[in-house]
């Protein structure tokens, strides 16, 4: 007689709220499980997913009630099962143990902002789960726990002699400040925290017990149990093929295997890539998802595809496109995590956030193309992209995906157009054609306002000197961006002291004082381990060390070119910049020496960012950066500028109660004080000061000691308005 059993449980699911998800108990890795494997793209991937879904709904007039009627965000499922009295993770651990990284990063932000500082607790009891007296992070796994420790806490931590995936996790935690925007930060911290933990949900299964948790990790995990997405197009793609089908199939394994050896998931990353590129009138139209269903999707666009479609069309989209475009594409992948000579802008724009940075290059290539005007063309499109967000940053412009999306979109038609590289160096040229005259705002660099992007700016600056003083031998571009594995990283260096009474001597004002240090002329890019070493000294008293950091640094000192460095000086004065050197001795006056080096960064910021240099034409246009709207008077501060009553660089002064306000006018006609950049002289007040006021009758000239309304009125007597 049969032994009788009660029958299992079906699989039960439920949706849950990252806040929810974070609330249970602790969750372990059973040994089937894979380590934690999660690299740049897919870190990248998730950070822009769901900064561009809450960006895309905020509003400057929205408050923390409104985040409440956001649009929520599926993160997909992830299954758990129950043995031995403990929840185990079966499948899900990579978003996971992604997400709970980003709540550490999240709670360090909280405790360092004050607004935000009431949700760093609430943080802390999702990031950790206390039972029994024993506190223990969410993934409970020991190998792990020395390093969740770390960043939780800011510590430093073994990273060279740590296991793979415990680096892995640190990495994804310092890519996670890589691509975390600048907009999530200040009063909108505590709104996207709101949003991720109460509007961002996932699936739970629960699979039971652990013999059913294996069988559906192998199910899940098990390629061979069924037909993939990608088995399905390639069976559709190959199905009319004129000749013998398996060498054609051949073809796309030695293309998948290509590409999933560079970075999982890239084969399908390329095909929808190619897709967009090629074929954008079907990527408007309504249906499956392109990247959710991308061989539905091919399907159901066929028409649009293959308009007058011959037999053997669609396997000539294998053998004339997706095959040969894809050693390119490989070759931008690899280019994307470490410097190629020829596609350094790939890796810049990797690091700078831009995820998604190929498909102009795909639609501007064509089949008889070499593979070295394949790469031509991948370089004018990267230092294309690199080129807006560099001029775009330094006019105070977004630079997220969704913007460098509808950039592509606006210029994706004249590229497919484009035969020749030099035809596409021109496409491009005439869309960036005045994007270039931003790059006079370089010497207006702040390091407390754009500290990131300062810190990019000064390695590109660095590093082109270091290769012009070695002729192109060395770049150590990647040195200066990538975070180590040991040591400290390349750091921004103050040449002068934050101690304001050192330098009271030449500058009396110590709010003055400070607003000056910050400026990019009073900055290096060193080593972290000199850096750190310098401490609080003089400048005068660094020189000698600096000897032994950067070139850059090392022509602070009045004797470096006598030296020797006979090739840099050679360089330099080719360059027509040696004269703009500036050097400094303890009787330097500090301000007119920030000025010049400022001058000097511009230069060289020029000499790498010129359409010229990065190989696209027309040689820029000069014309007017946009500026703001006229105030009643119907004149604006930049009309001021502009007809010469003040000059960029002027400096602007204000005083409430005792207390001395200072600001700089800039050369797009804007007023930076050390709180910020704004277009109006009541804003800049009130940015300066912190309440609002008429900024007319607040600044004055310190050249001639007039009110800015006074100026304003030879303004409107000299032209009329």
């Amino acid at each position: 007689m049969a032994r009788s059993r009660g029958g299992k449980k079906l699989v039960s699911a439920r949706e849950q709220s990252v806040d929810a998800l974070f609330g249970t108990e602790s969750f372990g890795l059973d040994y089937y499980q894979r380590e934690y494997v999660w690299e740049e793209p897919q870190v990248a991937r998730l950070m822009n997913d769901l900064s561009r879904k809450f960006l895309d709904q905020l509003s400057d007039e929205h408050s923390l009630g409104d985040v409440k009627s956001y649009d929520p965000y599926f993160l997909g499922p992830y299954i758990i099962c129950t043995a031995d009295g403990r929840t185990s993770l079966v499948d899900g651990q990579q978003r996971i143990i992604t997400l709970l990284l980003l709540l550490i990063y999240l709670h360090r932000q909280a405790v360092a902002a004050p607004k935000a500082r009431s949700k760093a607790g609430q943080l802390l009891t999702l990031i950790m789960s206390e039972r029994f007296g024993r506190r223990t992070f969410r993934v409970d796994v020991d190998e792990y726990d020395a390093c969740f420790n770390a960043l939780l806490n800011g510590r430093g931590f073994d990273v060279a002699g740590a296991r793979p995936s415990v680096r892995r996790i640190w990495q994804a935690y310092q890519y996670i400040d890589l691509h975390y925007p600048a907009q999530l930060r200040g009063d909108v911290l505590i709104m996207f925290i709101d949003w991720l933990l109460y509007r961002v949900s996932l699936v739970v299964m629960d699979a039971g017990d652990r013999e059913r948790a294996e069988e559906m990790f192998q199910s899940i995990n098990d390629c061979g149990v069924r037909l993939s997405p990608m088995d399905h197009l390639k069976r559709f793609l190959l199905s009319d093929a004129e000749e013998d089908p398996r060498e054609i199939e051949g073809a796309w394994t030695t293309m998948v295997s290509a590409l999933e050896d560079v970075e999982k998931g890239a084969a399908f990353a390329y095909l929808r890539a190619v897709f967009r590129a090629r074929f954008p009138e079907a990527v408007g139209r309504p249906g499956p998802s392109l990247n959710d269903a991308t061989h539905e999707w091919v399907r159901a666009h066929e028409r649009e595809i293959w308009p007058n479609r011959k037999s053997g069309d669609r396997a000539r989209l294998v053998t004339e496109v997706l095959y040969p475009f894809h050693t390119t594409y490989v070759t931008m992948l690899r280019a994307r995590s470490e410097i190629n000579r020829g596609l350094r802008a790939v890796r810049y724009n990797a690091f700078n956030g831009i995820a998604e940075q190929f498909d102009l290059t795909l639609a501007a290539l064509r089949s008889g193309d070499s593979e070295i005007e394949r790469e031509q063309k991948a370089g004018l499109v990267a230092n294309f992209l690199d080129l807006f967000y560099v001029t775009q940053t330094l006019g105070d412009e977004s630079v997220e995906q969704r913007h460098v999306d509808e950039l592509v979109s606006s210029v994706m038609p004249a590229v497919r157009l484009s035969e020749s590289v030099q035809e596409l160096g021109r496409v491009l040229g005439d869309q960036a054609a005045d994007w270039p005259v931003r790059l006079d705002l370089i010497s207006e660099l702040r390091y407390d306002t754009k500290r990131r992007f300062v810190h990019y700016v000064l390695t590109r600056l660095t590093a082109w000197v270091e290769m012009g003083a070695t002729n192109g031998e060395t770049d150590p571009t990647d040195r200066f961006l990538l975070r180590r594995h040991h040591d400290r990283d390349f750091e921004i260096e103050h040449l002068f002291t934050k101690t304001a009474s050192k330098y009271a001597h030449k500058v009396s004002d110590a709010r003055y004082y400070g607003f000056l240090r910050n400026r990019i002329g009073a900055l290096l890019l060193l080593d972290g381990l000199d850096n750190g070493s310098y401490g609080g000294m003089l400048l005068e008293d660094k020189l000698a060390l600096y000897r032994k950091d950067t070139r850059l640094a090392g022509m602070l000192n009045p004797d470096f070119f006598q030296r020797g460095n006979v090739r840099l000086r050679r360089f330099l004065t080719n360059e027509g910049l040696f004269t703009m050197i500036a050097t400094y001795d303890p009787s330097t006056a500090l301000e007119p020496f920030i000025d010049a080096r400022g001058r000097f960064y511009r230069e060289i910021a020029k000499k790498i960012w010129s359409l010229d240099a990065i190989g696209l034409a027309p040689p820029p246009a000069p014309g007017p950066v946009a500026t703001g709207r006229r105030t009643r008077y119907g004149v604006r501060f930049q009309d001021l500028v502009q007809t010469g009553l003040l000059s960029a660089g002027d400096r602007l002064f204000g005083s409430r109660r005792g207390q001395m306000y200072y600001a700089r006018v800039r050369p797009d006609g804007r007023i930076e004080t050390a709180a910020g950049v704004a277009s109006a002289p009541s804003k800049a007040m009130e940015d300066a000061v912190g309440v609002a006021g008429n900024g007319w009758a607040f600044w004055s000239a310190e050249g001639t000691k007039e009110r800015l309304d006074a100026i304003r009125q030879q303004y409107l007597e000299q032209f009329g308005r």
